[in-house]
């Protein structure tokens, strides 16, 4: 295996077909050139040059340890011009893996933000339940995730940090019954069904233990499986306009339907469920530019969103 510095030498005495010259163009001394060449020469048990009067020409094995040397360099060259590629993004990809709530509330958002501003950038987004998000991030299938980060943060290989928590509202139709109570509790929101993806243990191991209609507790993982059992927590007013089933989530997921008065906010007592997610990532392995760069547009979304559920928090709160 030839080194850097000896196919330099190799090259430069090629070009310039004398050993003043190369030397000079290396800023070297001629014999260390000559002390070089010949080292390369007896490592490979050939001659590289012919030496006769005139220039030093290539021989026939010096050809090919050129055309060697030029492919190397070439090589180089695109290997340093694809990570300045990336570090710009303007090439490579990511793979995200997104829990139902963040994907709608803020990871699809982001995920067009980052195609606007960088449109070279691949990214592969896939929607999945929360321990998926987790275990995709595990066996290196995802490049980042944004998810519940109940299990995330009990393993040891991934690093995690909390981007958005959301405060779940009730809903139903209007005209729905449960709107004639002026204060709604658990146990009478526990008496229709509910439509929404599944609740983390953490949330369900607050609920009151006894027969509901609202859906029932998974005995395995803990989690809540609601009567209506979404992937992705959207058209949530197709589920309840008809019938008396109530949706949950934040008030920005049902900002347009609110407006519209097809959907209306059940006012609830002791019940304050916040839906939190963060980013998951592998602890020892670097992030690339177009992961940071997701993230970043992620934490914009996410702080556009806090707005306006302030606004609407001041609307229909």
């Amino acid at each position: 295996m030839l080194t850097d510095t000896q196919l330099r030498q190799v090259v430069a005495l090629a070009r310039h077909g004398n050993f003043r010259q190369a030397a000079a163009a290396l800023r070297i001394s001629q014999p260390a050139l000559t002390k070089g060449i010949q080292s390369v020469e007896a490592a490979l048990g050939v001659r590289l040059f012919d030496r006769r009067p005139g220039p030093v020409t290539l021989t026939e094995f010096g050809r090919r340890v050129m055309a060697h040397a030029e492919a190397t360099a070439t090589a180089d060259g695109d290997l340093l011009r694809d990570i300045a590629l990336m570090r710009g993004l303007e090439a490579g990809s990511i793979s995200v893996a997104l829990g139902p709530y963040p994907s709608v509330l803020s990871g699809y958002a982001a995920a067009a933000r980052l195609c606007v501003a960088h449109p070279r950038l691949a990214i592969a987004l896939r929607v999945a339940g929360w321990r998926e998000v987790t275990n995709a991030v595990a066996g290196r299938t995802a490049d980042i995730g944004v998810a519940e980060l109940s299990d995330a943060v009990l393993n040891d290989a991934l690093a995690t940090e909390l981007v958005g928590r959301h405060r779940a509202r009730a809903f139903c139709r209007p005209g729905h019954p449960i709107l004639a109570r002026r204060r709604v509790t658990i146990r009478e929101l526990l008496q229709f069904p509910w439509v929404n993806t599944r609740v983390p243990p953490r949330i369900a191991a607050a609920l009151p233990r006894f027969p509901w209609r609202a859906g029932r507790l998974d005995e395995l993982t803990g989690e809540f499986v609601p009567a209506i059992e979404l992937d992705v927590p959207m058209q949530l007013t197709s589920f309840v306009q008809d019938s008396d089933a109530l949706a949950f989530g934040a008030l920005g997921l049902v900002e347009r339907d609110l407006e519209a008065g097809r959907i209306a906010v059940v006012s609830t007592s002791g019940f304050d469920v916040r839906a939190s997610y963060g980013f998951i990532h592998l602890r020892n392995r670097s992030l690339s530019p177009g992961t940071l760069a997701f993230m970043q547009a992620v934490r914009d979304e996410e702080a556009l969103f806090v707005v306006r559920e302030a606004r609407l928090e001041s609307i229909y709160g």
